[in-house]
């Protein structure tokens, strides 16, 4: 029957090795949650998930951490005790032990957890001094367990179950309650009584810390040093391999993660991954990624990942995604370039050398092969051989054994030729070489094409047979053509502008197209035109930017973004979704994607690779993810609100002072990281794009009614938050009602007083337009009047001009009839007595009367003074020692009259007048020099 039941068990063996990958080295991914991650202490004694609301809960030394997948909480109990236990009921109750103390928290007014207590309802004085180390939901009720009592929670009340002795932890499998009493052995609990398991008595001398179903009705009882199997009647050990190892670094949690995998943490040597018979798949500790090695509490949460609590962290392994992950944590590989399977082993190309290990033995680790120490570019199997370009020149690769082929240093990329299949072009540092096959179908090197030197990067060749080479180190873009025999260039063209220069440019060839990175997005060579035109055109499904393209087949492409996100998309079809790997692990400026074989993809990383299954690249692309969660709503710089939600999220309102909300949203998923894009109605017009972001702030704003869309790149479903900022008092419904009546009333006011201003205005203007108007009548008659003056002033010259002239008339005429006179004395003389006397007498008589006399003078002055406007009285006036014979010398001046004129008229000779015209300037005080004539005419 032994022998049986070894063949089983070693037939099962082999089968698990024949279905075994060969990548069965290959992990899954170890996501690290370190104490400044989640700002608590580094004991986690427990773990649980909520079932609605999908966060996780820590029993923290801290207290209680909650983790929504963006942000960590910390709730601490009121006594500051350490949190010892955690366990969440269907209904989303949080439980948790500590010392002296059990409860549960529910959601307060504001939606963060309260605490409720359950210890004042024991009545044991000895339970204070007792740790709550374990917390178990059954369906008989909420079990709370410290190494002395248990306490069993059910509709309100509190129950003490008295054990039989001191017992260690109750553990539920199969529907049934089973715990360790020490030195007696493994019970059973049903209802209040407790009964022995038959057989177990030996069990009460170890520590029993785990007990997992197997199977349909077989348990795993797992001690300190072993674990048993038990199938209601015997208990063996389970096995030998997993028992051993057990038996050194002891064992202190269980879990079933699978319907095929089970989990065993140790206190020493981190946690183990093994499938049903036993046989161990992986082993996770603190030299090969896991932050401690001593494992408080495993959970595993809905997306079937395994969470570890750990003596320091938390540390969570992807179990759910198909992406395993080779890491060389030791740093003994150095920085990985590429790789290649090639002949059963494995081939890494770093920068210390070539490494492999055979696939089929996958403890082996990689060895270095000699001779290749040194800077690898490049790894390509072509034709069954694996080609190698290194630092110092080109080397083929068989087995564990490196040929130097091509001495010419720096052998970057290598292709064959399209056009030309039995020949191999490749760049270097210094030239373009060329390989052919022998005669015995080995590749060699040939010839080094003439007309070129320059270091290449990277090297396509297109549709018509023209290589373009990526020249490093930035040195641009170059199109080369080729003789016939392929020994020299006859033609090239330079791409030397700024759009092909820079470690963004990269170049790859999509189906027939040349396709460049650059700095101004994907450009594409179109031959037609000789230019290169945006890549969207010839390939819209590929997106504005990428950082890097690599087509591996011509049906899959990967696009490495600028922020170093990685998606994949079948050639043709718009990009179906981000693959979840670590964006900053890349080798930066020599990312490398390879394609291994017809099953796997491998990413190269800085410190290992990552391993994509090619029929499962729709699933890393794609799967259920529920739409993220609006988490909490703050308020910013005013009368602090803060709410938390742990679901949908109720209307909110906010007062005016509380217009600035600082809002944060999380995705319960925490395997693949979440981008986010926000839209808020009545603030913005459209959606954001989408931002590796969890938490926005919205400032200033104004009153009103505003909604929330949430969506993440995992979930196109939108989560909404609707709040309102309330207007301030003065600006409510009714205080715009009475706004409304007291406008009306000064609306009315104001038309009242319009219309009185406008009457006075109207009769403002009409006084002014009447004062205008009795202005220009007076302006009017003053102009007349004026008019008139002018008119009498003109006449009454012109006739004092007039009389002016007939005076001097009078004057000549006074001046004839002296004349007469004197020549009728001369007569009178000259004849004696023969005239009668009588008749002189009354001749001279009539020549006397008829000469002007003083009032002819007066009669000249008034006229003269009319013309001259009172000239004699304003000389009298500043010469009052004028005498008459000076005026009248003055007035004869101002008409500008000569000596002779003015002797005529006063009957004196010249000599008299130049004596007054003396006298008159002595009077007037005139200097010599001056004309007397021009003076009384100025004056």
């Amino acid at each position: 029957m032994i022998a049986f039941v070894w063949i089983l068990l070693l037939c099962g063996v082999c089968r698990t090795s024949i279905a075994q990958s060969p990548y069965a080295f290959c992990r899954p991914e170890l996501i690290h949650y370190t104490r400044q991650t989640y700002n608590a202490y580094h004991q986690n004694w427990g773990v649980a998930q909520h079932r609605q609301t999908r966060f996780l809960y820590f029993a923290n030394s801290k207290g209680l951490l909650e983790f929504d997948g963006s942000s960590w909480r910390t709730y601490e109990l009121p006594g500051k005790q350490k949190v010892r236990s955690v366990a969440i009921d269907e209904q989303g109750r949080v439980y948790t032990g500590a010392l002296g103390e059990f409860g549960y928290w529910s959601p307060g007014p504001l939606g963060e957890l309260v605490y409720h207590s359950l210890a004042d309802r024991v009545k044991e004085k000895s339970f204070r001094n007792e740790e709550i180390w374990n917390i178990l939901v059954t369906s008989q009720g909420i079990l709370f367990q410290s190494f002395a009592f248990i306490y069993r929670y059910q509709k309100g009340q509190v129950q003490l179950l008295q054990p039989p002795g001191n017992i260690l932890f109750v553990h539920q499998a199969h529907d049934k309650l089973l715990l360790e009493v020490l030195d007696k052995g493994l019970y059973e609990l049903k209802g209040d009584r407790y009964k022995l398991i038959t057989g177990s008595e030996f069990l009460g001398r170890e520590t029993i810390n785990t007990i997992l179903p197997l199977g349909d009705n077989e348990l795993l009882i797992g001690t300190e040093r072993a674990i048993y199997r038990y199938d209601g009647n015997l208990f063996r050990p389970f096995n030998e391999q997993l028992n051993a190892f057990i038996q050194q670094n002891r064992l202190n949690r269980g879990l079933v993660v699978g319907p095929d995998l089970y989990a065993f943490g140790t206190l020493l040597n981190g946690v183990l991954l093994t499938n049903a018979a036993g046989q161990i798949r992986y082993h996770f500790s603190q030299k090969n990624g896991l932050q401690n090695s001593t494992v408080l509490a495993m959970c595993q949460d809905a997306e079937g990942n395994l969470w570890v609590g750990l003596d320091k962290g938390i540390d969570l392994i992807n179990l759910n995604s198909p992406i395993r992950y080779f890491s060389d944590n030791e740093g003994d590989l150095g920085t990985l370039y590429d790789m290649a399977q090639y002949a059963d082993n494995l081939y890494l190309g770093t920068n210390q050398g070539v490494y492999y290990k055979p696939l089929v033995r996958n403890d082996e680790p990689f060895r270095l092969i000699s001779g290749t120490q040194g800077q690898v570019w490049d790894l390509a199997v072509i034709d069954g051989e694996l080609l190698c370009g290194h630092n110092k020149g080109t080397f083929k690769i068989q087995g564990s054994q490196a040929q130097l082929l091509n001495s010419i240093t720096g052998g970057w990329v290598l292709h064959r030729l399209n056009r030309h299949p039995d020949l191999l072009i490749q760049g270097t540092y210094t030239k373009l070489c060329i390989y052919q096959k022998n005669s015995q179908g080995r590749w060699t090197f040939s010839h080094t094409v003439d007309g070129f030197s320059a270091p290449v990067r990277q090297l396509e060749e297109d549709a018509d047979g023209t290589i373009w080479v990526n020249k490093a180190p930035n040195q641009g873009l170059q199109r080369l053509r080729l003789s016939a025999d392929l020994r020299r260039v006859e033609a090239t063209k330079e791409y030397s502008d700024a759009d092909f220069h820079g470690p963004a440019v990269n170049l790859c060839r999509i189906q027939q197209h040349i396709v460049v990175t650059s700095e101004k997005g994907l450009l594409a060579y179109d031959a037609s035109s000789d230019r290169f035109i945006s890549a969207q055109s010839v390939y819209p499904w590929l997106g504005a930017t990428a950082r890097k393209l690599f087509p591996v087949s011509d049906a899959e492409l990967f696009l490495l973004r600028q922020d170093g996100t990685l998606s994949w998309t079948r050639q043709g079809t718009s990009p179906v979704g981000d693959i979840p790997v670590k964006t900053n692990e890349w080798v930066e400026e020599y990312e490398n994607i390879v394609p291994l074989d017809t099953n796997y993809i491998a990413i190269c990383r800085e410190n290992g690779f990552a391993l994509l299954p090619r029929k499962e690249l729709a699933q890393l692309v794609g799967g259920a993810v529920r739409r993220p969660v609006i988490r909490s709503v703050s308020v910013v710089d005013g009368p602090a609100s803060n709410y938390i939600f742990q679901g949908p999220a109720p209307l909110l309102s906010f007062s005016h002072r509380q217009a600035n909300l600082f809002i944060t949203f999380s995705t319960p998923y925490y395997t693949r990281p979440a981008k986010y894009s926000y839209w808020l109605e009545n603030n913005m017009e459209t959606w954001s794009p989408y931002l590796s972001i969890h938490q926005k702030e919205f400032s200033n704003l104004p009153p009103g009614q505003y909604k929330l869309h949430l969506k993440s790149n995992l979930n196109a479903e939108e989560s909404t938050l609707a709040f309102e900022i309330r207007p301030p008092w003065y600006w409510t419904a009714w205080s715009k009602i009475v706004y409304l009546f007291l406008m009306g009333g000064l609306l009315k006011l104001f038309y009242q007083l319009h219309l009185r201003r406008v009457a006075v205005q109207q009769n403002r203007i009409r006084e002014k337009l009447e004062e205008k108007l009795r202005h220009q009548e007076e302006q009017s008659q003053r102009e007349i009047i004026l008019l008139q003056k002018e008119q009498l002033e003109q006449g009454l010259i012109q006739k004092s001009e007039e009389l002016a002239n007939s005076t001097m008339s009078l004057i000549q005429k006074n001046e004839l009839l002296v004349k007469l006179k004197d020549e009728l004395d001369r007569v009178k003389a000259r004849s004696g007595n023969k005239l009668s006397g009588e008749d002189f007498q009354r001749i001279n008589t009539l020549i006397e009367a008829n000469i002007s006399t003083d009032q002819d003078w007066k009669l000249f002055e008034a006229n003269f003074n009319k013309v001259h406007e009172q000239f004699l009285k304003h000389l009298i006036e500043n010469y009052p020692d004028l005498s008459q014979g000076d005026l009248k010398l003055a007035a004869y001046l101002r008409m500008n009259l000569s000596t002779k004129e003015i002797a005529q008229l006063l009957n004196i000779t010249h000599r008299s007048v130049e004596l007054k015209r003396y006298r008159l300037r002595k009077k007037l005080d005139i200097e010599g020099d001056i004309n007397l004539s021009e003076f009384m005419i100025k004056y």
